[in-house]
């Protein structure tokens, strides 16, 4: 046996074994190490600010959750910022329409000032400026339907009326369907129909709008317009108009369906057709003019109405 075993033996003690400091034999005393632990203790494993060595005491653990238990899961929040679909749709929307409104409102300006270019071109045509020989009387109807005579009509008396070098009537002669006092925003209590029926001036039925615009509605006596002789009353009743008014423009039923219009047309020194695009045949116009020519009306010009542009308006205008 070795040295230190026998002294093992003698002293019945454990002595130290190892030199220290404090023991440079490093055999004098004993070292009393702690108890290890049970299985119901469980040490501390890392060391803490508490414990710098890490083995003081026990360390309890977290039971682990059954499988009828659900560890709880944080939510995570997102940062960003909700997006309302709905609303979305709306303001696209939105600026949509205005966008359209807008390129409504061009193209309708630009359609607006080409009607205003052509009408002015009209007025030119048919009724030539002062000094030029131009016919006093002049008649507006449709082939087939109105499409859109009224209007002309009305237009052309404005631009004629404001030209300026003389007196306007514009006279509501469909009394058949008569619609030139609603244009105006005027009464049709009396009118052409009363003129013809009661022996006053004529002037007496005119309503004037303007300073050189005057305004001769259909009436609401037209119904009553069916004794013999009187067309010769409304023959007279032109005459009466061509004295009293440097122009005359005359609005009709079409020429088509009343043949009262053709009739009328004889009293006056011309007719302007008034033709719808892509609805007025071909051939029933050509059928009027040649009523026309056979009562030696003279038709002095076309208006075609309602016209599609194949190539943009703005270059339209340069043309």
């Amino acid at each position: 046996m070795s040295r230190n075993f026998e002294l093992l033996q003698q002293k019945n003690s454990v002595q130290g074994l190892f030199e220290t400091a404090g023991n440079p034999a490093g055999l004098v005393g004993t070292a009393e190490c702690a108890p290890r632990p049970t299985w119901s203790e469980k040490p501390e494993l890392f060391a803490t600010d508490d414990n710098p060595a890490g083995l003081a005491g026990t360390a309890e653990c977290e039971p682990r959750p059954t499988w009828s238990e659900k560890p709880e899961q944080k939510a995570v929040k997102s940062k960003a910022l909700p997006i309302h679909l709905a609303d979305l749709i709306r303001e696209k929307a939105r600026s949509w329409g205005e966008q359209v409104q807008e390129l409504n409102k061009e193209r309708q300006n630009d359609l607006d000032d080409i009607s205003r270019e052509e009408e002015i071109k009209l007025v030119q045509r048919i009724f030539p400026a002062a000094g030029q020989r131009s016919p006093q009387i002049v008649l507006f109807s449709a082939v087939q339907s109105d499409a859109g005579c009224a209007s002309i009509c009305v237009r052309t008396a404005m631009v004629l009326a404001a030209r300026g070098d003389g007196s306007v009537c514009v006279v509501d002669a469909n009394l058949r369907s008569p619609c030139l006092h609603h244009y105006f925003g005027i009464d049709n209590s009396r009118g052409l129909s009363e003129a013809v029926l009661e022996p006053l001036p004529i002037q007496d039925f005119a309503q004037k709008h303007e300073a050189n615009l005057w305004v001769l509605p259909s009436g609401s006596a037209a119904g009553q317009l069916s004794f013999p002789g009187v067309y010769d009353r409304l023959s007279s009743r032109m005459t009466e108009l061509r004295g009293q008014f440097k122009y005359v423009v005359i609005h009709s039923s079409p020429l088509a369906l009343d043949s009262a219009s053709i009739l009328l047309s004889s009293w006056t020194d011309g007719v302007v057709m008034v033709v719808e695009a892509e609805t007025t045949r071909r051939e029933t116009a050509r059928r009027m003019k040649q009523n026309l020519d056979a009562a030696s009306v003279r038709v002095l010009g076309v208006v075609l109405n309602n016209r599609t542009f194949s190539i943009p308006e703005a270059l339209y205008r340069r043309l």
